[in-house]
C-alpha cells in the first residue's frame, strides 16, 4: 500500500498491483481481501480518497490539481466520491477546514 500511495496518479489496477507483489491477479485479489477485509479498488479508492482530503483541507492546491494527483482524474469523479465518502463535496471540506 505505501507504494501504491506513492504511486496514486497512475491507474493502479488489479493486474499493476498483482505485478508489483509478483503475483497473478487473480490470486492477488483473493489475499489482499483476505488480509484486509476489502477489496484492492476498495481500499486503493480509500487511500485516494485519505490523500485527496488531507490535500484538500490543507493546502490551497486547486481542486482539480488534487484530483488529477490522486488518481481520480477529474474533479466531478472526486467530488462524487466525496460526497459518498464524507457526506460533502471537496470545497465544502475545505471551507470547513479553514473556519475551524
Amino acid at each position: 500500500m505505501s507504494w501504491a500511495r506513492e504511486n496514486l496518479d497512475a491507474p493502479l489496477t488489479v493486474e499493476d498491483l498483482a505485478d508489483r507483489a509478483g503475483m497473478s491477479a487473480r490470486h492477488f485479489a483473493r489475499a489482499f481481501a483476505a488480509e484486509t477485509g476489502a477489496t484492492p479498488s476498495k481500499a486503493i479508492e480509500r487511500l485516494r480518497l485519505e490523500v485527496a482530503r488531507e490535500r484538500v483541507q490543507s493546502s490551497r492546491e486547486a481542486i482539480e490539481l488534487v484530483a488529477e494527483a490522486t488518481g481520480f482524474g477529474d474533479p466531478e469523479r472526486m467530488r462524487r466520491a466525496f460526497i459518498r465518502a464524507f457526506g460533502q463535496p471537496p470545497q465544502a471540506l475545505r471551507r470547513a477546514a479553514r473556519a475551524g
